[in-house]
């Protein structure tokens, strides 16, 4: 495509409102305060900044034990509804349960299997037996964020899905172009604004749309607040912890759906537990129900909203629950460690409603 066609196409996808200016170009770089944030002149401007740097930058990090196990527990997902629950592995035999899981988005915690006839069961966290025929061991997630050595100096985040780059932003990459991997993490050299969204440039000739990254922000501690503290930021989906002014280190998480969203504000953490069952439902007919054994690494911040592990989704960068802040396994272990009953947690959410990404579907989990 010419290039003159190609500005103009990319510039009309942000019309302005009926009678604010639109600045020519030139006059863009000489009168850029007085311009409106859109058409050719912005486009070019903001194109014009958005370069490489002559030595490719580097996260200073340092490296973080990797277990082969992130979890000592093993964890199923009950797939029969209903699913009945023996008191001992003779009473699957003969067919008497003394209770069901019920249904809804249910996990359980495995602790041992036994063999009845020709059926295998399991003990559960509560010390009642399920077939196995009736649960899916799951693998949590083995995300892990970075703990950072130095404050970045270019701005950094993650792809939260694959995605194929464009030579230039707002441009469909062709088919042939390689697909950047879900979780790579990236720089951003620069940004320019196409219709609703920034379109990041993250390596030569590579530009991929806001929605596909989340990125990593710094901010000084709110009033009031020193040592170690805890970010939130509920647009991007990470969260950054701190020893003072100094992030030490980022990660990815997966918040409160709108409908059960995760507040903003200032709170403290006021209760820590190694685990926890966790169990509710916020529909009228029950439909989201979910009950959840031995949810790793809690810490309460806002009544029953926690920072907790995970170990049912690997969705992380994007909203999940119904409220609470979910964390890969190896970040919650981090965390826990890390911060204390009274650490501070800052909440916060930069967006415009109708700037929101993508969600899923469904909530699942606290």
């Amino acid at each position: 495509m010419h290039a003159l066609a190609l500005l103009l196409a990319l510039t009309m996808a942000a019309a302005p409102e009926a009678g604010e200016a639109l600045c020519a170009p030139g006059a863009q770089f000489s009168l850029m305060t007085g311009c409106p944030a859109f058409g050719p002149g912005a486009y070019q401007a903001q194109y014009a900044a958005a370069r490489l740097p002559k030595e490719a930058p580097t996260l200073a990090v340092e490296k973080l034990p990797r277990p082969a196990q992130v979890l000592e527990q093993t964890y199923a997902r009950v797939l029969t509804p209903e699913a009945p629950l023996f008191a001992t592995p003779e009473d699957a035999l003969t067919g008497a349960p003394s209770a069901s899981v019920g249904t809804g988005f249910i996990f359980v915690q495995l602790v041992n299997a036994v063999t009845v006839g020709e059926q295998t069961l399991y003990q559960t966290r509560s010390g009642q037996f399920i077939r196995a025929a009736d649960v899916k061991v799951v693998e949590p997630s083995r995300w892990q964020g970075v703990k950072l050595a130095a404050r970045p100096d270019v701005p950094f985040g993650w792809l939260v899905k694959a995605v194929r780059p464009s030579a230039l932003p707002g441009l469909e990459a062709p088919r042939s172009t390689p697909r950047l991997a879900r979780g790579r993490q990236v720089f951003i050299f620069g940004s320019v604004r196409v219709g609703r969204w920034n379109w990041y440039l993250v390596g030569p000739g590579q530009w991929v749309e806001q929605r596909a990254v989340a990125v990593v922000t710094f901010h000084p501690p709110p009033e009031g607040v020193s040592g170690n503290w805890v970010q939130v930021d509920l647009y991007e989906q990470t969260l950054v912890a701190y020893e003072g002014v100094q992030p030490v280190y980022a990660t990815l998480i997966s918040s409160g759906l709108d409908k059960w969203a995760t507040e903003p504000g200032l709170f403290r953490i006021w209760a820590r537990q190694r685990d926890d069952r966790m169990s509710g439902a916020y529909e009228k007919d029950r439909s989201d129900y979910y009950a959840l054994e031995a949810v790793p690494y809690v810490m309460y911040f806002d009544g029953d909203r926690a920072l907790h592990g995970q170990y049912w989704h690997d969705s992380l960068g994007y909203k999940r629950s119904h409220g609470c802040v979910n964390l890969s396994p190896l970040d919650a272990r981090w965390l826990y460690h890390w911060a204390e009953r009274g650490t501070p947690v800052w909440v916060y959410d930069p967006s415009q409603p109708e700037a929101a990404r993508a969600e899923s579907a469904a909530a699942e989990g606290p």
